[in-house]
């Protein structure tokens, strides 16, 4: 899966709970290689065959744990910044 943003996050930790192995690749490894389509599903099988020839490594995703308390100590920053505009 290619990481773009945030919007890799919901498909990937429920791809995950699943069962199955996800790799997150960082966009700026596979833009890097000549030959992508630009479709989402020719895309799909770019980034399959890429990983199947050894040429993407995954990204660090840390575990369940550590993401729940990475969210709470962003929502406590957001609400620090809002209460310090109020």
């Amino acid at each position: 899966m290619e990481a773009t943003g945030a919007y890799w996050k919901p498909f990937f930790f429920l791809l995950e709970t699943r069962g199955l192995e996800c790799w997150l690749v960082n966009a700026r490894e596979v833009k890097n290689v000549p030959g992508r389509p630009k479709t989402d599903k020719l895309d799909a099988v770019w980034l399959a065959k890429l990983t199947e020839r050894g040429m993407l490594r995954a990204s660090f995703v840390p575990p369940n744990p550590v993401r729940q308390l990475r969210d709470l100590t962003r929502m406590r920053t957001v609400l620090i910044r809002e209460r310090s505009r109020h």
